[in-house]
């Protein structure tokens, strides 16, 4: 079975960027000396800002929502090392590509680097630790925001009005599917919600090709590419999906958000404080399944328990 994250996202191109680590002697001692000063890098880390050397921050796990929390691990390591240089190698590098904090993106690694990963948390089924806390320990930084921040160029944000410039009543943003089944809210609740809503708002529904298709609401899904869909959710009232990377994008862009968490990854892990988290906790809770390394065994329960009242509730306290 392969590691997971040992090629982030599992794209060859990220591979070629990775510093070698080689397996024979004696060159082999050059490989172990780099991932032992590597691992003294908390220590470091002061000479290295004071003489304005590169630091190479991977985004080992690769998922696109992983390159937003990659960029705000950046961030952190900025606030307490500004004179830093930080390249970043992710396999989405789209959706970073303006964020002033990097100095450049996807250049081969530097001999110092830092995996921006909570593999440790997934292993051990964390509970109450939060991702960016978490790597932020390992390096010994104290301190940390757990902020997302997007991006948009000026045309990004013109062709979203131009899109978006004949819907007159409030509209809401949905995505109703993330990679990991067990995130997903049940399509029966969706369809509820939306025949409850259509009146009140214009609902436009955001993803990939693989969401569910839905009377009532126009949809996006599939048709846009990840920076367009941002696009289009800056210009929302409100958004309503799963743990995915819309809810970090929406983060990023500061629109109001509720989040169907259910039980499978915990809300004081990945959970916005700016956010509606919805969350349910069975006793099989948290079970950080991904999908080809595990297998639910209850019928995804805990997205069950989290019932429609309870999301319109929550649009209605986001309202007042």
């Amino acid at each position: 079975m392969k590691i997971y994250g040992e090629i982030p996202g599992g794209k060859n191109i990220i591979k070629d960027l990775l510093y070698p680590f080689h397996t024979y002697y004696p060159i082999k001692f050059w490989s172990r000396y780099r991932w032992w000063r590597n691992g003294q890098l908390s220590v470091l880390l002061p000479h290295l800002n004071e003489k304005r050397q590169w630091v190479t921050v991977v985004d080992r796990l690769g998922a696109p929502g992983d390159a937003l929390i990659t960029a705000n691990v950046i961030r952190c390591i900025k606030d307490e090392f500004p004179s830093i240089k930080v390249n970043c190698i992710t396999p989405h590098p789209e959706l970073i590509q303006y964020d002033p904090a990097i100095d450049s993106i996807n250049k081969s690694e530097s001999f110092y680097s830092f995996d921006s990963t909570y593999w440790e948390m997934i292993v051990r089924k964390e509970r109450n630790e939060n991702i960016i806390a978490h790597n932020m320990a390992r390096l010994k930084i104290k301190n940390y925001v757990y902020k997302s921040k997007f991006y948009l160029t000026q045309e990004e944000k013109d062709w979203a009005n131009r899109k978006l410039q004949n819907y007159k009543k409030p509209i809401l943003a949905i995505s109703t599917k993330s990679k990991e089944l067990v995130k997903n809210w049940i399509h029966e609740n969706w369809v509820e919600l939306i025949n409850s809503l259509k009146e009140k708002y214009s609902i436009i529904q955001l993803g990939d090709k693989n969401e569910s298709v839905f009377k009532y609401v126009d949809r996006f899904a599939g048709e846009l590419t990840m920076r367009e869909s941002a696009a289009i959710l800056s210009k929302v009232n409100m958004f309503i999906g799963p743990d995915s990377l819309l809810m970090h994008i929406a983060n990023g862009l500061e629109i109001t958000s509720i989040i169907i968490f259910g039980g499978s990854r915990p809300v004081e892990c990945f959970g916005y404080k700016e956010n509606i988290n919805l969350e349910s906790n069975p006793q099989c809770s948290p079970c950080w399944i991904h999908d080809g390394f595990e297998k639910c065994e209850y019928d995804v329960k805990c997205q069950s328990q989290i019932t429609v009242s309870r999301v319109i509730d929550s649009i209605n306290e986001m309202c007042k």
